[in-house]
């Protein structure tokens, strides 16, 4: 029987000494595994004229190389519940040839649509990446130029010796073309672009009715090309 206890007693001081030995040596929990993301770069910034927040495409943080056209790491970019809140977007495990960091509106095949932002990335350090920006004007007129104007309108506006309508909306002539200048088709005498005032600029009635204009883009598209555009003429027409 004395030998039973003994013998008890031997084993919960064993246990005890290998409690304590593990607590010595931090290992009373599991190891876990720290998950190696490479290098990194963090991008903070708060948004300003949400309501042309992209529809049918995505507004991402995205990686660029050596091929400037296509992204070598994308992450889409979250639209805040709450307007000023700012969001911090991370891409793990840069490519070792990767030369831009931007905040760009892209297709859902990769294609670049427009670049909001772009940080030049030094070739000569692994460190990690971390960028602070203010507010970003997402309503801007460097985006309706790109996405709408250079993509949709430019061939018949501007591209020949004919100018449709004498609205010429190449990249040096449209904003002068647009903002408080009145449409001459338009039967009561409409600015194309009336600063603050969506309701009564003749563009968004040309892009939503007009027989020649309204099917210019698919219904999601639409949607995000006049509301980009209505939201910038509210914000006062800014050639930003």
């Amino acid at each position: 029987m004395k030998t039973i206890i003994y013998i008890k007693n031997g084993i919960l001081v064993m246990l005890a000494v290998l409690l304590i030995t593990a607590c010595d040596e931090g290992k009373i929990y599991p190891e876990e595994d720290v998950a190696d993301l490479g290098r990194t770069a963090t991008v903070s910034v708060t948004f300003k004229g949400s309501g042309a927040w992209p529809k049918k495409n995505y507004l991402s943080v995205i990686a660029l190389g050596s091929n400037s056209e296509t992204p070598t790491l994308t992450k889409r970019i979250p639209k805040p519940i709450n307007a000023g809140k700012k969001v911090s977007i991370t891409l793990n495990n840069l490519k070792e040839d990767t030369r831009e960091i931007c905040i760009a509106v892209i297709s859902n095949g990769l294609n670049i649509i427009y670049k909001y932002y772009t940080y030049e990335v030094s070739g000569n350090t692994n460190d990690n990446i971390e960028i602070e920006l203010d507010e970003l004007d997402l309503a801007s007129y460097g985006r309706i130029q790109e996405q709408v104007f250079n993509t949709n309108c430019t061939t018949c506006h501007g591209g020949s010796t004919q100018i449709a309508g004498k609205l010429n909306l190449t990249p040096e002539k449209s904003y002068a073309a647009l903002v408080n200048i009145e449409a001459p088709l338009s039967p009561d005498k409409q600015k194309y672009v009336d600063p603050g005032k969506p309701d009564e600029s003749y563009l968004l009635e040309i892009l939503e009715n007009n027989d020649y204009h309204k099917d210019m883009f698919n219904s999601t598209g639409k949607q995000e090309v006049l509301s980009l555009i209505e939201t910038w003429i509210q914000e006062g027409a800014n050639n930003n």
